[in-house]
């Protein structure tokens, strides 16, 4: 009898890096595949978060394609998405809006945008009922070219500098030729005058994304996404007080939801969904594992005959390893990733390039493995991160690492970096930067509590604390392994 086994780990899909490549390339696995942790895609599609938030790569754009995936083609479900990753947003502080510019005028500014993209929708909803005055005011919008035209971002220039002309007579269905000049502020208010007479069972939901690939770098952009904050917060509010199924939805990084400026954004409370992998860093990783075992499983070939895939660990990472204070695989594998959903799937399609048969993984072919991801993967993904925070970051960025790289081991402070930076980085940029490294996972600080020395990463803390420019500081372990530097 032939002895039944795994799938080899060659055929096998554990995802891509980016979500919506992996929703062209491999949908099934955002279908199927898909592992819904803290039930963010369930909470979205019941227009109960508002917001869901964690690192880069938690998997915030994951729930969303998810959804578009689940919706495509359903009558009665609306996903638009406002990618801002292109989008000028700290231009939207420029709109003239109220009579002087300041977070109110910019928190209006967004509640415009926002309510256009919503009103689209909503009028495309074939299910609606639409008195004939939304149906006038969609034409009058329309013809003024705010929707049914130009992507918005080619428009909000003009409108920072013109006072916008409206038939405004329409939406109450008095007749009228004449237009009638209104401000921005004004159309905000017509907005949700017309909106809130529109009846429709159906979901719609208004995602905005993108937002990763801001790091809140300017005073200008800090002040904008505190004010869409504010106003996302207020839209959803007034969506809920008239009983529309739609909701705006915030996909932001952690970091940026605590310290942008807001007014609302304690608020969001049981609205907010947080993708925290770690568990408040008591995790073991059993849901990180779930995630690409789902994956992976969903990836079988129908055509496939054997062992019927669970576990990956079972499956293909049981053997025992001696490596430092690590006995098995999996949990050595993870102390190579911060937790994150992207990082495991990295590491795995690492290791299926190196261990393609259905036997387990060996401590050799890991080890081989392992420094693959390190030295492409985690050193670019660190990089990326912190690019651009600063001036002329692309270069101070390279300078910063290629200094770390050089230390003598993974232990350093800020008096050991400086000659490595002398001239190149100045205090406060060095500052600037080594907190986004400690935000984002790259390196741990050092604190003592209780007589004893404790290490401190954003994804795992040992004793209370945050980040400190004075502190002692701990290099994660992939950095070590990418730039062989003593342990």
């Amino acid at each position: 009898m032939v002895k039944l086994k795994f799938p080899p780990l060659s055929v096998l899909d554990f995802g891509q890096l980016d979500a919506r490549e992996e929703a062209r390339l491999s949908p099934e696995l955002l279908s199927a595949g898909y592992f819904d942790f803290e039930q963010a895609a369930y909470k979205i599609a019941q227009g109960t978060a508002w917001a869901v938030v964690g690192p880069k790569g938690a998997g915030k754009s994951a729930s969303l394609e998810h959804l578009a995936l689940q919706w495509d083609g359903r009558s009665d479900r609306f996903l638009k998405r406002w990618e801002l990753a292109s989008f000028p947003v700290a231009d939207i502080t420029t709109i003239r809006v109220g009579a002087q510019p300041g977070p109110s005028s910019t928190r209006a500014a967004w509640e415009f945008l926002l309510l256009l993209r919503l009103f689209e929708s909503l009028v495309s909803d074939q299910g609606a009922h639409l008195g004939s005055g939304v149906v006038g005011f969609h034409k009058s919008l329309v013809g003024a070219g705010l929707v049914g035209g130009p992507d918005l971002r080619t428009r909000f220039f003009d409108w920072s500098k013109t006072t916008m002309r409206f038939n405004v007579g329409v939406l109450s269905g008095e007749s009228s030729s004449t237009d009638s000049e209104v401000t921005a502020l004004q159309i905000v208010e017509i907005l949700k005058k017309a909106i809130s007479s529109i009846q429709t069972s159906s979901r719609h939901l208004l995602a905005i994304d993108g937002l990763d690939s801001f790091f809140a770098e300017s005073e200008s952009q800090r002040e904008s996404l505190g004010s869409l904050l504010d106003a996302s917060y207020e839209i959803n509010s007034f969506l809920r007080d008239v009983g529309l199924p739609c909701t705006v939805l915030l996909a932001i990084r952690h970091d940026m939801f605590a310290q942008v400026p807001s007014t609302d954004s304690a608020k969001y409370g049981d609205h907010t969904v947080e993708l925290d992998w770690s568990c408040g860093g008591t995790s073991s990783g059993d849901e990180l594992w779930k995630l690409v075992s789902t994956k992976a499983k969903a990836s079988v070939p129908p055509s496939f005959k054997g062992l019927p895939l669970g576990d990956l660990r079972k499956a293909y990472l049981a053997e025992p390893i001696g490596v430092g204070p690590y006995k098995n695989m999996p949990s050595w594998l993870l102390s190579y990733t911060r937790m994150l959903p992207r990082d495991l799937v990295a590491l795995m399609n690492e290791v299926k390039r190196v261990h393609k048969g259905s036997g387990q993984l060996r401590e050799s072919e890991a080890k081989i493995a392992v420094r693959r991801y390190c030295e492409t993967y985690f050193v670019r993904e660190i990089g990326n991160n912190l690019s651009r925070l600063i001036p002329q970051g692309a270069f101070k960025v390279e300078t910063l690492l290629d200094a770390l790289s050089a230390m003598s081991s993974r232990e350093f402070n800020v008096r050991s970096l400086q000659p490595e930076i002398d001239g190149l980085i100045d205090q406060t940029e060095l500052r600037i930067l080594l907190k986004q490294m400690f935000n984002v996972g790259a390196l741990g600080v050092r604190r003592k509590s209780g007589g004893k020395m404790h290490t401190n990463f954003v994804y795992r803390r040992t004793a209370g604390g945050g980040f400190s420019f004075i502190a002692d500081y701990v290099l994660h372990n992939a950095l070590v392994e990418a730039w062989n530097l003593n342990w």
